[in-house]
């Protein structure tokens, strides 16, 4: 495409010894995108972002702004990299750490005191200026960080979890402000986070990585109704229920007939070479229907607070499934009836079996 910024093809990366850091991820990013790359601990966010800065030996092709990333002279790469707060010098101040990748560049004063004016607001760091970094906790340092990295006007940002371990409410602070740096920009930004919240609210999609690869792409909707495989759903949100039975096919389509002989229909496509086999089913929320009762055969085994009012999280030997609380607390029996379930999972590969991808 004309206006594609970074275009990745077939990216890995390995360490010495062999260990695959990243494999085969491609992906395209216009003009003005925004893409947040979503995983636990140690799935590969960092080391996938340390090759897209070209810091690290990568095999495969990441082109930006139309010319191969390694043929283009450090110097000349219009990206900012930043990971945490190591990046910053401690002995010198807020200003100068803020400053200084301006100066390295020879921008003209007045630029720079433009530039340093626009992030100390954004950020609210006008009375910390003159103070030296080892001087700030660790959430004043946060917020110069952020001034460090917008204050140089990029064709692509790489911010990779610049937040450790700061607490909730002071996070969602410092996410609002990074949030308005970035929501009007025409910048790309790849955004690295272990938060399902934060990556749903900044990227325009979603990349969920698992393992160094990335699993899916598509936006938060896309992902939670049609994942592709048991990472990606658990990744979005551990409270989706998962049942486990044997895949039948009957008259009006599939269903999972679990270990006691209850059977729930299956309204996702499903590939024909999957029956009478193993499978994981999910359950949303909104399927499942609760009522309280002593001698109900689910035990209420968590209570989980949402926006939209109580989850009771259900368990029956090793399935698990949740619905709306009502008057259920912890340790209440219940019966449940199940409507339907969502996509089927293939119980030893984890993926989900559909017509698209019945050969996997």
């Amino acid at each position: 495409m004309e206006n594609s910024v970074l275009k990745v093809k077939d990216l890995s990366l390995s360490y010495y010894g062999g260990y695959d850091a990243v494999g085969d991820v491609s992906f395209e990013l216009l003009s003005g995108e925004k893409l947040c790359v979503f995983g636990g601990q140690n799935q590969g966010k960092t080391s996938l972002m340390r090759a897209l800065a070209g810091l690290e030996d990568y095999s495969g092709s990441i082109m930006f702004c139309g010319r191969e990333l390694k043929d283009i002279p450090v110097e000349e790469r219009n990206i900012t990299y930043s990971f945490d707060g190591s990046s910053l010098v401690p002995r010198l101040s807020v200003l100068k750490n803020i400053v200084k990748p301006l100066v390295l560049r020879d921008c003209d004063d007045a630029y720079i005191a433009a530039r340093l004016g626009y992030v100390s607001e954004l950020f609210g760091i006008e009375g910390l200026l003159n103070v030296k970094v080892k001087e700030l906790d660790e959430v004043q340092l946060c917020r110069v960080l952020l001034a460090r990295i917008f204050i140089r006007e990029s064709k692509l940002y790489l911010i990779d979890n610049i937040f450790g371990k700061i607490d909730y409410c002071v996070r969602r602070t410092l996410f609002g402000s990074l949030y308005s740096a970035v929501a009007d920009s025409d910048a790309v930004v790849i955004y690295a986070t272990d938060r399902i919240l934060e990556a749903s609210t900044l990227g325009d999609r979603i990349a969920v990585i698992n393992g160094g690869r990335i699993e899916q792409t598509d936006d938060y909707y896309h992902l939670y109704k049609n994942p592709e495989s048991l990472a990606v759903l658990r990744g979005l949100d551990e409270n989706v229920g998962l049942v486990s039975g044997y895949l039948k096919k009957r008259e009006s389509g599939y269903s999972v007939k679990m270990y006691d002989g209850e059977e729930i229909s299956v309204c996702a496509p499903i590939a024909d070479n999957y029956e009478n086999k193993m499978v994981y089913a999910c359950v949303y929320p909104e399927d499942a229907e609760l009522k309280k009762n002593p001698d109900g055969k689910w035990r209420t085994i968590a209570i989980v607070s949402t926006k939209d009012g109580n989850l009771a999280l259900l368990k029956r030997d090793e399935n698990m499934i949740c619905g709306m609380a009502g008057d259920l607390k912890r340790g209440d029996a219940a019966d449940v009836a199940i409507k339907r379930a969502g996509n089927c999972f293939d119980k030893v590969s984890e993926r989900k079996i559909s017509r698209d991808n019945k050969d996997r």
